[in-house]
């Protein structure tokens, strides 16, 4: 387990349930994330992709991502936890940097428990965050917005991805769609979906 005491903290004791992880991803309709890791997904998804992300943000308790997702939109007043190789320990009172080699889903929340406790997280990517997370079986629910563009080639959902839809994606990953609707007449789609 990876012990990283927060800002004035204490030992934590005690063990605590997993908490529920939900994924919020926007995909192109050719299932990638980004043309490039350093290109903001709020540089060419809809305002209405833009309102459920925000909407996920206020949501959870955490949100968990990549140094590059982190950099791309850093949010000095954000609680976060960056998944870095490079960096670890607390960077700011509210963001905590570590390498997720060795850790688990539940120790994320011993983690930050000192500074405030973490039920609800937020994966916010990239596909190396996806991948781990995946790898743990702790993805309880997906909320993923198709946009109606098309990159050719950029960063996939996840490691090893050959599917070129992202409701295929996900479901060669065993999970199923429980809601749909659209969000626009551009033709954005937006679709919950849960393990099967």
């Amino acid at each position: 387990m990876t012990t990283i005491a927060g800002p004035g903290a204490t030992a934590y004791a005690g063990l605590m349930d997993r908490p529920v992880f939900t994924l919020t991803v926007a995909t192109s309709a050719d299932a990638l994330i980004s043309p490039a890791t350093d290109v903001s997904t709020a540089t060419w998804a809809s305002a209405e992709e833009q309102a459920l992300f925000f909407a996920d943000i206020d949501a959870a308790d955490w949100s968990i991502m990549g140094r590059n997702t982190h950099e791309a939109a850093d949010k000095p007043d954000r609680h976060r936890i960056v998944f870095s190789s490079r960096v670890a320990g607390w960077q700011r009172p509210t963001q905590v940097w570590l390498d997720p080699e060795g850790a688990t889903p539940a120790d994320l929340a011993q983690i930050v428990a000192t500074v405030r406790p973490l039920t609800r997280g937020l994966i916010l990517g990239g596909t190396r965050v996806h991948d781990w997370f995946l790898a743990h079986g702790a993805i309880d629910t997906v909320h993923l917005t198709i946009e109606p563009v098309r990159f050719g080639q950029g960063v996939p959902v996840f490691g090893g991805q050959s599917e070129d839809t992202p409701l295929q994606v996900f479901r060669n990953r065993g999970f199923e769609v429980v809601e749909e609707r659209s969000l626009n007449a551009s033709g954005t789609s937006f679709h919950v979906l849960k393990p099967s």
